[in-house]
């Protein structure tokens, strides 16, 4: 079959194009740009990716599949629609791809990637040799997408426009239940109701794995256990009431390490390469879902430890003039303060951070949390709100109001960001870049001004 996908530059698009080529089908792609990194990572794998949108572009299509970010007023939607052609949203094609699979879905507000890579290096590490969907680049893999031999499919199941609802998952992992995506879950109540819903659709005999350390998480798994006779719940986190309990934790500069209890009171010692209480969650996630995979703990926990993370999490970009300067996905408060006690640990500087807000919608319904998480860097600069295809700009208001709030520095573009960085950073800090846009241009960009200041000193 020919796919034509609208957004194929996305995380999430680009991971099913990869697949759908492994599969041994044809696919076209169109976004703003055909220099999108995830992009170019399609047309290596054998795509043809052009950089505009024309209603020509679907021509000879089999199958359109359009991003959750464009709507049915879309060009090429439109334009497939008169010609008969058939439209599919992502979790039509997360469906199709999955025929046949065996699913371990990874969910939850905050810290899917992450998760959905540790689960993967996991049950590679038992030999399974598990297919990918991911939202983000695994360093180790360079891609976000992988086609494997084994029987498991394991994807990043996000809760936007409800697309985790079209699978059937034998595993499903939820990091935590918070609320997001105002546009599509206006109320908290929303939230927990959809993910009610994802409990539903878990296979008969399967396994929700929830985190007992979140609210949210905890308050599903409950409600599992009352509801749903069929579906086996375990949790796993800090809390004492986890059944994969987390013991001894050590957040060091450069590692995590910790023990890992699990139900039968067998102990595990993992040691992972990335940072912060957050992700020794993650990691006791991802061996709680290896080992209802039959993967032993011990196993896992090797291919954990193996693990180099994701690109945009953590990610350092470099250091030039003493200041060391680190890019991370963080674009929600909770996001923003965990990235934040992580870094902390990696530093005795100054923390800088630089965030641009993701849509003018979840900028407004968590304004002042926000605020508070930016507050807890040592200084912080607001960019410019992120203009997407998801919604429209609110003209600079929300950002503004932000800084205010934050006592942060605003600026309009990257580059202002970038100057105001190296006109306040000192040897020793650390400027940390946080969201979900383009901001990391910011990041590059000051680290650029950074290396000539220092060269003409």
């Amino acid at each position: 079959m020919r796919f034509h996908i609208i957004g194929i530059g996305g995380a999430g698009m680009s991971a099913i194009a990869q697949l759908l080529l492994a599969g041994g089908h044809d696919v076209t792609g169109s976004d703003s740009s055909a220099d999108w990194p995830l992009a170019k990572l399609v047309a290596q794998a054998g795509g043809t990716v052009v950089g505009n949108f024309d209603r020509r572009n679907v021509g000879g299509a089999d199958v359109v599949i359009r991003s959750s970010a464009y709507k049915e007023s879309h060009p090429e939607v439109v334009a497939a629609r008169e010609a008969g052609i058939p439209v599919w949203r992502r979790q039509d094609a997360w469906a199709f791809l999955a025929r046949g699979k065996k699913v371990v879905a990874v969910a939850g507000t905050h810290g899917k990637t992450t998760t959905t890579g540790l689960v993967f290096s996991a049950l590679r590490a038992g030999g399974l040799d598990p297919s990918l969907l991911c939202g983000g680049e695994l360093v180790d893999l360079g891609a976000n997408a992988y086609s494997g031999s084994g029987e498991h499919l394991v994807i990043e199941a996000d809760e936007y426009d409800r697309a985790f609802l079209s699978l059937s998952p034998v595993v499903a992992v939820v990091t935590n239940v918070d609320h997001d995506h105002v546009d599509v879950f206006p109320k908290r109540a929303d939230v927990e109701a959809a993910f009610h819903e994802f409990a539903r659709r878990i296979a008969p005999g399967g396994r929700l794995i929830a985190c007992a350390d979140d609210t949210g998480s905890a308050a599903l798994a409950s409600w599992t256990r009352r509801e749903l006779d069929a579906v086996w719940t375990s949790t796993y986190g800090t809390d004492e009431a986890a059944e994969w309990r987390i013991l001894r934790l050590g957040l060091e500069p450069r590692s995590t390490t910790f023990e890992l209890v699990s139900p039968k009171g067998e102990a595990t010692r993992l040691e992972l390469q990335l940072l912060g209480t957050h992700n020794a969650r993650n990691a006791a996630a991802a061996v709680a879902a290896a080992d209802s995979c039959s993967v032993a703990p011990s196993v896992a926990a090797a291919g954990i430890g193996a693990f180099a993370g994701t690109k945009r999490r953590l990610e350092t970009l470099g250091t030039s003039g003493g200041v060391r300067v680190v890019d991370d996905y963080a674009h929600h408060p909770a996001e923003i303060r965990a990235t934040i006690e992580a870094a902390r640990a990696t530093t005795t500087g100054r923390l800088i951070a630089v965030f641009q807000p993701h849509t003018p919608s979840r900028l407004a319904a968590f304004l002042s949390d926000f605020a508070a998480a930016l507050r807890l860097a040592d200084g912080a600069i607001v960019v410019e709100t992120f203009s997407s295809a998801r919604e429209a700009s609110d003209e600079g208001q929300g950002a503004r109001e932000l800084a205010r709030l934050a006592g942060a520095f605003y600026a309009a573009t990257n580059f202002k960001a970038a100057r105001r960085v190296a006109d306040i950073a000192q040897s020793g800090d650390l400027v940390l870049v946080l969201g979900a846009g383009d901001v990391r241009e910011a990041g590059q960009k000051a680290l650029a001004l950074l290396g000539e200041a220092a060269a003409s000193r």
